[in-house]
C-alpha cells in the first residue's frame, strides 16, 4: 500500500481546475511527497493547487517541507509559486480540519472529505451491481439492482485513516459502547478510536448486531446516550428508521456512514449518490420491475452482505413448456420426414445441424406451406424485380424454383449466389433473395454487401423460407442490419433452435472418438491385437456415425431395436400427430425445442447465472420412452446433468439408471446403451460411489454391449481412484 491517498475535488464551485490533496498519515517525506505530485500531474494534468492534509501537522512539518531546496524546485517547476499553490492542513482529535498556523476552520471541508471518499468507493468496488438476468434481495427485504457493500472499502490503512476523520465528530469522551451493523467497518471504527485519543484508559466497546437480523431474535441494546449505532450504507435510511421504531435509540445516536438517499433528519457521512450511475433500484418485492421481467432473485444474507450460497436446483420438464407456437410448427411439420438433423455438417459457412428437407417438402401435399409462399409473394414481389437471387444451397434454389413456377416471367434473370457479380449489378433495379432457411443469417449478410451498388430507388427483398436463429433478438438483429434504407426481410415460418459453435464437439463426435478407440474400421489389423473389440451392436454403429439418418441418431436399444416412440407422446397430445410415422429426429426437434426456450427463460428455467439448474432425474422416469430419454441425453448441456452436485440428485438419477439396467431386456430399458454411453462420456455425471453401484450390478444374461461399456466405466473408477493414491501420497 502506498504512503498517500490521493483525489481532486473542486474547492470553489465553477472552479475550472481542481485542487490535489495529499492525505497522509505517517511522517511526511519529501522525496515521496514530490514523487506523488509528479505522478499525479503526469496523469491528470496541473492542479489549481495542492493541499497536504495530515493528523497534527504543525509548523514545524510545514516549515522541514518548504525549506527543503530540491522539493521546492521539484514542485515549482510542476505546479507553480509554492507559497500560493501549496496548503497544510491538520486534523484535530475532533475531526476539525484547519490549515496550519491559523485557527479558523477550511470552508471546503465536507466537500474535500466526499469527493476523497467518493473515490475510495469507486476504486475499491464498493457498489454490486446485478446483470439482466439476476438482481439482489437486501437483508431489508427489499428487491435491488445494486447494493453497497461496504465492507470492500476497508483494505488500504491509509484510505481507513481518511475515511476515519468524518467519524471523529461523533465520538465523545462518554462513548462506551459502539454498535456496528456489520464486523466489516470495526476496522474504520477502531482507527477513529485511536485517532481521537480521547480513550486512554478505556476503550469503547465494539459490537455488531448483524443488521435486520437483529429484529429476528432477541438482543440486548444499551441505548442510553453514551451508545452510538454505525450503518455501514443505505439507500432509504430504512434500517435507521427501524431502529428507531423497535429501540429507545435516538437520531443522534445512529450514524449512516455511506448513504445514496436518507431523510433529511438522519446523520450521514459520505453522500456517494453522485458516483451511482442511475441510482438504485431498491423497492419491495410488490413493486419489483426485474422480478415482473423474470429476472432472478440472489439473496443477500449475513452482515457480511454476502450472497447467498449458490444453490442446485431441479427443473421438470412439462406439458406446457411445449407453447403454442412450437406445436402449431410440430403439427405442421413433423412425422412427414421433413425435419432431419444432420451429426456431421460440412458447410463452410455454419453448421446446420437442424436441417429441413424443403425440396421434399415443395413436392408434399401441405398446401399451407405453398399458400404462404403465394401469399407473401402477392405482397412483397415488386412489379420492377428483374434478378432473382437464390443462396446456393438446395433447399433455397427448391423455393426459389417454387417461386419462379408461381411468377412465371421471361424477364427475370434468376441466378445463384455464387454466380452473381457484384459489378454486373450497379445500379440495377429491385432484387428479390431467396433463402430456404437461415440459421445465422450469415449468407444473406455476405449477399447484401454484394448488393451495394444497386440503383437508389431499388428495393431488396430477402424471403426466407424458415428461420432457426436462436431466438427474436437475433432475427430482429438481423431484420435491422439487412433492412437499412428501407429493404424487407420476409419470413414464412420461424422454429428457434440452438445453434453449435463451429469449435463445439457434438455429442456425435465424442461418440465416434470413444468408439474409434476401439474399432478395427480404419486399421483392420488393429483389432486382432485389440482385446477389448467392439461387440457387434457398437461396431455396426462405430460404422454408420459417418452419415446418420434420420432414425440412426441414437444407439439402439441393447436387443438390437431402433429406438422408436410408443402411442403417446405427451408434447404432440392433441395435435393429431401418427406417433406410428415419427423419426427420432421428430423427437430429438420437439425435445430440444423445449429445451432451448427453458434456457431463455431467466426464472423457472435453465437459465440461470449463480444458481445450478439440472433436469430433475423425474423426467427420465415420467418419460420412459426410450427414444425420448435419448433426446434428453443427447439434448442436454453436461453441467444440466451432472448430479454430482447434490448426493440426493446423484442418488436419484442412480436409482432410475439401474432401474432401465436391470430392464435392458424390455421396453423399460431401451436406453440402456444411451444412458451408459453419456456416463462413458461424461455427458451425464454421478458420485463415484454411485456410478460403482452401477458398476458393480449382476445383470443377469447382460448383452456383449452393455458389458463393454460397464468394462470402460470401471477402467474410469480405476484410474480416478489411481490418481486420488498420487495425489495423497
Amino acid at each position: 500500500m502506498g504512503r498517500y491517498f490521493s483525489f481532486r475535488f473542486n474547492k470553489k464551485v465553477g472552479s475550472s481546475k481542481q485542487t490535489l490533496v495529499l492525505f497522509c498519515h505517517f511522517d511526511i517525506d519529501v522525496s515521496s511527497m514530490i514523487k506523488e505530485i509528479k505522478e499525479d500531474v503526469m496523469l491528470n494534468l496541473v492542479p489549481s493547487d495542492v493541499v497536504v492534509l495530515g493528523y497534527d501537522l504543525t509548523e514545524e512539518y510545514k516549515e522541514k517541507i518548504i525549506g527543503n531546496s530540491m522539493f521546492v524546485s521539484e514542485f515549482e517547476s510542476f505546479i507553480g509559486n509554492i507559497n500560493e499553490k501549496l496548503e497544510f492542513l491538520s486534523i484535530s482529535e475532533n475531526g476539525d480540519i484547519r490549515e496550519v498556523g491559523k485557527n479558523e476552520e477550511v470552508l471546503f471541508k465536507r466537500e474535500m472529505l466526499t469527493n476523497g471518499a467518493n473515490k475510495i468507493f469507486k476504486s475499491r468496488k464498493g457498489l454490486i451491481t446485478s446483470s439482466p438476468s439476476y438482481h439482489f434481495e437486501k437483508p431489508s427485504g427489499d428487491y435491488c439492482d445494486k447494493f453497497i457493500r461496504a465492507s470492500n472499502l476497508f483494505t488500504s490503512g491509509v484510505e481507513v485513516a481518511f475515511l476515519a476523520i468524518s467519524l471523529l465528530p461523533y465520538l465523545s469522551r462518554k462513548t462506551s459502547r459502539i454498535y456496528v451493523d456489520t464486523s466489516s467497518i470495526s476496522f474504520l471504527v477502531s482507527i477513529a478510536i485511536q485517532l481521537s485519543k480521547k480513550f486512554k484508559n478505556r476503550q469503547p466497546i465494539i459490537e455488531s448486531f448483524e443488521s435486520y437480523s437483529v429484529f429476528k431474535q432477541p438482543y440486548g441494546f444499551v441505548t442510553s446516550s453514551d451508545s452510538l449505532v454505525v450503518i455501514s450504507a443505505t439507500t432509504s435510511g430504512g434500517l435507521t428508521n427501524t431502529l428507531l421504531k423497535d429501540t429507545a435509540f435516538s437520531q443522534e445516536n445512529i450514524l449512516t456512514l455511506f448513504y445514496s438517499n436518507i431523510p433529511s433528519e438522519q446523520n450521514g457521512l459520505f453522500d456517494i449518490s453522485d458516483v451511482v450511475s442511475q441510482g438504485i433500484v431498491s423497492v419491495p418485492q410488490e413493486h419489483c420491475k426485474f422480478c415482473q421481467q423474470g429476472s432472478k432473485v440472489i439473496r443477500i444474507e449475513g452482515e457480511q452482505f454476502l450472497p447467498e450460497t449458490p444453490k442446485h436446483e431441479l427443473l421438470v420438464i412439462k406439458k406446457i413448456d411445449f407453447d403454442l407456437k412450437r406445436q402449431n410448427f410440430f403439427k405442421e411439420f413433423a412425422v412427414k420426414d421433413f425435419l432431419k438433423f444432420d451429426t456431421s455438417p460440412n458447410e463452410s459457412w455454419e453448421k446446420e445441424h437442424f436441417y429441413i428437407d424443403i425440396n421434399k417438402l415443395l413436392s408434399s401435399d401441405v398446401v399451407s406451406f405453398k399458400n404462404s409462399i403465394e401469399k407473401k409473394l402477392n405482397k412483397h414481389f415488386s412489379r420492377d424485380i428483374r434478378t432473382v437471387i437464390s443462396l446456393d444451397d438446395n433447399g433455397s434454389q427448391a423455393l426459389a424454383r417454387e417461386i419462379k413456377n408461381k411468377i412465371d416471367d421471361s424477364s427475370i434473370q434468376w441466378v445463384n449466389f455464387s454466380e452473381i457479380n457484384e459489378n454486373e449489378l450497379k445500379d440495377c433495379s429491385s432484387i428479390f433473395v431467396v433463402a430456404g432457411a437461415i440459421t445465422s443469417g450469415r449468407k444473406l449478410l455476405a449477399t447484401a454487401r454484394k448488393l451495394r451498388g444497386i440503383s437508389k430507388l431499388a428495393t431488396i427483398t430477402y424471403f426466407v423460407g424458415f428461420s432457426k436463429l436462436p431466438n427474436q433478438v437475433a432475427l430482429e438483429q438481423l431484420e435491422k442490419d439487412l433492412c437499412l434504407g428501407g429493404y424487407e426481410l420476409v419470413v414464412l415460418r420461424s422454429c428457434s433452435m440452438p445453434r453449435f459453435n463451429e469449435s463445439h464437439k457434438s455429442v456425435w463426435d465424442i461418440e465416434k472418438e470413444h468408439l474409434s478407440l476401439f474399432s478395427d474400421i480404419d486399421d483392420p489389423l488393429a483389432g486382432a491385437e485389440n482385446k477389448d473389440q467392439l461387440p457387434d451392436l457398437l461396431a455396426e454403429r462405430a460404422k454408420i456415425l459417418g452419415a446418420v439418418s434420420s432414425n440412426d441418431l441414437f444407439l439402439k436399444s441393447a436387443t438390437g431395436q431402433l429406438l422408436k416412440l410408443r402411442e403417446t407422446f405427451a408434447f404432440w397430445a392433441g395435435l393429431g400427430l401418427d406417433t406410428q410415422k415419427s423419426s427420432q429426429a421428430d423427437v430429438y426437434w420437439t425435445i430440444q425445442a423445449i429445451l432451448h426456450d427453458l434456457r431463455s427463460k431467466s426464472d423457472n428455467g435453465l437459465a440461470t447465472t449463480y444458481h445450478s439448474t439440472l433436469i430433475s432425474p423425474v423426467c427420465f422416469d415420467r418419460f420412459n420412452d426410450g427414444v425420448i430419454q435419448a433426446c434428453l441425453l443427447r439434448a442436454a448441456r453436461p453441467i444440466e446433468l451432472n448430479y454430482c452436485v447434490d448426493e440426493i440428485y446423484s442418488r436419484q438419477m442412480t436409482d432410475i439408471i439401474i432401474s432401465v439396467l436391470q430392464n435392458w431386456h424390455n421396453p423399460q430399458g431401451e436406453a440402456s446403451l444411451e444412458f451408459l454411453f453419456a456416463l462413458w462420456s461424461d455427458q451425464l455425471k454421478l458420485l463415484n460411489t454411485h456410478l460403482k453401484e452401477i458398476v458393480d450390478l449382476k445383470l443377469e444374461d447382460a448383452s456383449d454391449d452393455i458389458k463393454f461399456i460397464l468394462s470402460r466405466l470401471q477402467e474410469k473408477l480405476q484410474q480416478i481412484d489411481k490418481k486420488e493414491r498420487t495425489k495423497n501420497h
